[in-house]
């Protein structure tokens, strides 16, 4: 063995140098995001051989070209003409002379243009908690009667789970049509004899890209990160709560959980239908030609204006993160930003510290411990350069912040499953609720300003006062930004 060992050795570094070189090339040839491209060389040079490992694993953009060629294809053939034949198309040229749309043309046209239509014949009900949430859509589904459409990052076995999976098992064998889209990373957790008592029950479960070992790859590349759940065609639920009873604080895991999510009736539930499809073809690997029964016509009053949008790595563009731009931009008196997680490119940064230093109000509300501490690092490392624009920034203490919402000058509001960060806006399927009512955005506002109640504001003296180790830490962990 020893004899092997000094045999090989001497080949070993020139191999792996060799290796480095090959990758080096097929980076800079990739011509990706440039922050990208320094932060992967920085990790083939500080961790030479894990560095290498990582990006094998996570960092090659022939595997995101494989998987999802068909995804693409799948997404033009289909996605346009289920918006041209079953979603209103009323304000897909000309917006109405309405002061609740006013304002946010730009944002409203950009929009219409990526599958996301602007409808008003919604009715939108803002839930707070997973107590709130948990409550809304077990009602629900008792009552569904043609189909149920699921779709969720992480599903648990627990509380929240079980009961709900027993009640998916009664509607299916009522004759209900129940579909159910897991993420294996997310819903890792989930034994076989879960997946199997579903299907002998009749629920037609998938998971969404297994991989060989979830428990360690728990941040591996294009998740679905969603929370979709769709009850007839007419009722929807959208935004940041899991199946999880973590959510629903019941004590039993020792930390408060602060979230909030959408319970939507009306017309803007056919986007969230037409989302589930293209997914649902994506991970049964054949195509879905639904009838009419997954659209039905909606009988709603006008009240809400509301437009539904996603984003994903196989999305012609970075929509999500495009729209908090476009929304930045057009603030004229507020921001207020709620997410668990802060790691923003450029463009984003550049919104929010222009707004802030042009006299726009902007306040930016994060966690103040993350379930990540690399994260919660390179998110604390923004904090000079925000504070000395002018924004003002605060960090929840009663438990973990969890929700994704922003508010622009008190008339329009977005609540989704898309946190601030590259791996929302690049590498993960998301969706967001964008909505043009005064009333929902003051109830959106109040919310914040009863979470401020929960936070300490930071202040430019004395957080700049805080010590060498900490910010050499944040520095350090934002080079890694964009891999995080």
């Amino acid at each position: 063995m020893l004899e092997t060992w000094q045999a090989i050795s001497p080949y070993i570094l020139p191999t792996y140098y060799l290796g480095v070189f090959f990758v080096v090339v097929n980076i800079l040839l990739e011509n990706r995001n440039p922050l990208k491209t320094q932060a992967y060389l920085l990790l083939l040079l500080l961790l030479p051989f894990l560095g290498m490992i990582i990006y094998l694993f996570f960092g090659q953009y022939h595997r995101k070209r494989r998987i999802f060629s068909k995804r693409k294809l799948i997404n033009t053939a289909f996605g346009q003409r289920y918006v041209d034949e079953h979603l209103d198309l009323t304000f897909n040229s000309e917006l109405p002379a309405l002061p609740t749309v006013q304002g946010h043309e730009k944002l409203i046209h950009f929009l219409n243009r990526d599958l996301s239509p602007l409808s008003n014949r919604n009715e939108v009900t803002i839930l707070r908690n997973g107590e709130e949430k948990m409550t809304q859509l077990f009602e629900a589904i008792k009552v569904a009667r043609s189909h149920i459409h699921m779709e969720y990052y992480i599903y648990s076995n627990d509380d929240v789970g079980a009961p709900l999976a027993e009640l998916l098992k009664q509607k299916a064998r009522e004759g209900v049509e129940v579909r159910l889209i897991l993420d294996a990373v997310g819903s890792w957790s989930l034994k076989r004899k879960f997946y199997r008592e579903l299907k002998e029950a009749g629920v037609q479960v998938h998971e969404f890209m297994p991989v060989l070992f979830p428990l360690f790859t728990s941040k591996i590349n294009y998740r679905d990160h969603r929370k979709i759940v769709i009850i007839d065609g007419h009722t929807g639920f959208t935004g940041g709560i899991n199946l999880d009873d973590r959510y629903v604080n019941n004590g039993k895991h020792g930390l408060y959980w602060r979230d909030t999510h959408l319970k939507i009736e009306g017309e803007a539930v056919k986007t969230l239908q037409l989302l589930f499809i293209l997914n649902w073809q994506f991970v049964c690997g054949e195509d879905w030609l639904p009838s009419d029964t997954y659209f039905p016509e909606h009988s709603q009053a006008e009240k809400d204006f509301v437009q539904i949008n996603a984003s994903g790595p196989d999305w012609e563009l970075a929509s999500i993160m495009d729209s908090y731009f476009l929304a930045i931009n057009q603030a004229k008196k507020s921001v207020r930003i709620t997410t668990p997680y802060f790691i923003p490119n450029d463009s984003i940064l550049d919104a929010i510290t222009t707004a802030a230093r042009s006299g726009v109000k902007v306040e930016l509300m994060l966690p103040y411990e993350s379930d990540s501490w690399i994260v919660q690092a390179a998110s604390l490392s923004f904090m000079t350069q925000l504070l000395a624009a002018g924004v003002s920034v605060f960090l929840y203490q009663k438990g973990f912040l969890h929700a994704k919402v922003m508010v622009i000058d008190d008339g329009f509001s977005t609540v989704g499953t898309a946190n601030m960060d590259y791996r929302s806006f690049d590498l993960n399927y998301e969706v967001n609720t964008y909505m043009y009512n005064p009333e929902l955005a003051a109830e959106l506002c109040n919310q914040f300003e009863e979470d401020k109640l929960e936070c300490i504001q930071l202040e430019l003296a004395t957080w700049r006062n805080r010590p060498l180790r900490k910010k050499l830490k944040e520095s350090l962990s934002r080079l890694l930004a964009p891999l995080l």
